[in-house]
């Protein structure tokens, strides 16, 4: 065995425009780690994926626009109050 462990993620969002458009965007993130009994595999606190610093340009606005789309600025307060619950269970609060 490898002691590695890989987790797999799949987010797809399609949308269609007022003018009949579809556009799809599908994001894939495969996340490989070590096994927990690896001690290098710790992980401190306080580090946090910086998509400035790691990713593309490109990149860069595929997370924005999918930011825009999962935490939009303005929204029914239900609505935002229902997506902030949702996100905040899937992500862990973060």
């Amino acid at each position: 065995m490898n002691n590695q462990i890989e987790r797999t993620r799949h987010i797809s969002i399609t949308r269609t425009g007022a003018d009949g458009s579809v556009s799809q965007t599908e994001v894939h993130i495969t996340e490989v780690s070590a096994a927990p009994d690896d001690a290098d595999a710790t992980v401190s606190g306080g580090d946090c994926f910086d998509p400035s610093s790691c990713c593309s340009a490109r990149e860069q606005a595929m997370i924005a626009a999918l930011r825009a789309y999962l935490r939009p600025d303005v929204a029914p307060e239900c609505l935002m109050a229902k997506l902030k619950a949702t996100l905040d269970h899937c992500c862990d609060g973060k």
